[in-house]
């Protein structure tokens, strides 16, 4: 689920994916050696480790190189304007596409007396962080990033096919990977439905694969799963910043209508699984579509997007130890904000309430006189954001009246400890509009110590989903299982 900020977010902006080709030799013809380095950014709430490769070039100071940050999945992003001397090391990773200047990442470190170490710091965005490094080999480098033991390796009992179709509604083409289990079906089978922004099929965050996790433990109790790249990820087409939760939904019934023609896949026992906004998206179908046979929404909202994004806000500020009284001054400004969103006014007023959060966050943040290119970039991105399409509509969405109607069962999971989706506010709401729906069939539960991504947590607040090396909790895998099992009627 996304959040609306604008001030420190605990992650580095990485920049632009293409990685250099051209090789650097010295004087005698021979390739360069090139120098990896291991070390971690100081980042707010969160350290990130990193591996650097830079290659010198003969007889001068500059040269090229790469870095990875693993935790954010990135590979290899391509460095810029790389000094590499006996005491120090400068380079720069560029912006995304489109993004303005500031957010560039300019690294400055000092190298030890002995070249092994460097320390130093990374400027971006108007924020200076610390950074530290030490040279390590090229399995060290690769052996960067934290430990993820749950992420399934083959070979596997179950049959892995990658997949695509098409969404007739618009002609976006969509991939993914349909997994089957082993013996005679039909088998009963699971649409799995990601969270907010430009997820991949394994709903991929932080190094965690909580998707290919899902899939490989409900194949290996007998369901067929698929898990579909979001669009313009991966091998799927079209965009998902011009795009909204109605035509995700839409992608939703093409995934539906795919899996009802494979042979070894029931066609009366298909269901839906959706994760954050994924659970807001698996109800739109249920009660537009009957042949779905149940939904599962873990962490889905239960209230407006608008009054969902002003409780996550306030919860993950108090949870980071914010005062009171900051708390409700920025909740203030953003609920003015997004009340402005929602009743279409005018785009001086949106961007007059924008730069008045902006500038708050950015004093809470330790940045009171901003310079004038930060503050106007960082006013930019956030007017960006608030007016994009999928954000606008999701504001002014009431998944309630959706949910009362949804006929088909409905098991509805949030954790006691999910501050994106907080459970006090949003089980009464699932409970009371399927309620209102005469559902019979469904179950809303709160899983106790569990995040927003099911993960066994200790405070809940998003910089602990990197720290954390289990991807889900047995706990909710084992809920969602054996509920799904029941549905589908398939023995014990």
């Amino acid at each position: 689920m996304r959040t609306l900020t604008t001030g420190r977010t605990g992650l580095l902006v990485v920049g632009a994916l293409a990685v250099a080709l051209w090789s650097t030799h010295r004087a005698d013809g021979q390739p360069s050696e090139a120098e990896w380095w291991k070390g971690a950014i100081e980042a707010p709430g969160q350290v990130l480790d990193i591996a650097v490769k830079l290659v010198p070039e003969a007889g001068g100071t500059g040269g090229h190189g790469t870095i990875d940050i693993p935790v954010q999945g990135a590979r290899g992003l391509a460095l810029t304007a790389i000094e590499i001397t006996a005491d120090a090391l400068r380079f720069t990773l560029p912006p995304p596409p489109g993004a303005p200047p500031a957010r560039a990442a300019v690294f400055e470190l000092k190298r030890s007396a002995d070249g092994k170490t460097a320390t130093g710091d990374m400027k971006q965005s108007g924020l200076t962080m610390p950074v530290h490094l030490e040279r390590t080999t090229e399995a060290g480098a690769q052996a960067v990033g934290p430990a993820r033991p749950q992420t399934p390796k083959p070979p596997f009992p179950y049959a892995v096919r990658e997949v695509t179709y098409e969404n007739p509604m618009d002609n976006t083409k969509l991939a993914g990977a349909l997994t089957i289990p082993e013996g005679a079906g039909p088998h009963p089978a699971v649409i799995l439905i990601s969270g907010s922004g430009t997820q991949d099929r394994d709903e991929t965050i932080f190094g965690h694969k909580p998707f290919l996790v899902w899939a490989d433990h409900l194949t290996r109790h007998g369901i067929a799963v698929l898990r579909v790249d979001d669009r313009g990820v991966g091998g799927s087409s079209g965009s998902v910043s011009d795009s909204t939760s109605k035509d995700f939904a839409n992608d939703v019934i093409a995934g539906l209508k795919f899996l009802q023609k494979q042979p070894e896949i029931d066609r009366g026992r298909i269901g839906l699984v959706g994760h954050s906004e994924g659970g807001l998206i698996a109800p739109l179908v249920a009660s537009r579509v009957k042949d779905v046979a149940c939904i599962v929404l873990l962490a889905g909202p239960g209230l407006p997007g608008a009054k969902l994004l002003n409780l996550q806000l306030e919860a993950i500020l108090r949870a980071a130890g914010v005062k009171d009284a900051d708390v409700e001054r920025q909740s203030a400004a953003q609920r003015h904000l997004l009340e402005l969103v929602v009743g279409d006014a005018d785009q001086a007023d949106v961007r007059a309430a924008t730069e008045t959060l902006v500038r708050i966050q950015l004093e809470m943040n330790g940045m009171s006189a901003p310079a004038a290119e930060t503050l106007k970039a960082q006013i930019d991105a956030a007017v960006a954001q608030v007016q994009a399409p999928w954000m606008v509509w999701f504001l002014k969405h009431d998944p309630r009246p959706v949910l009362e109607k949804v006929s088909c069962p409905v098991l509805a999971l949030i954790g006691s400890l999910d501050l994106q989706v907080p459970p006090a506010a949003n089980l009464p709401e699932l409970e009371a509009a399927l309620k209102k729906a005469g559902n019979g069939a469904a179950t809303v539960k709160e899983l106790p110590k569990l995040n927003h991504l099911f993960q066994e947590a200790t405070t809940g607040q998003v910089a602990e989903y990197a720290t954390i090396e289990q991807t889900l909790a047995e706990t909710a895998l084992n809920e969602v299982t054996t509920w799904l099992r029941t549905q589908f009627k398939l023995t014990p």
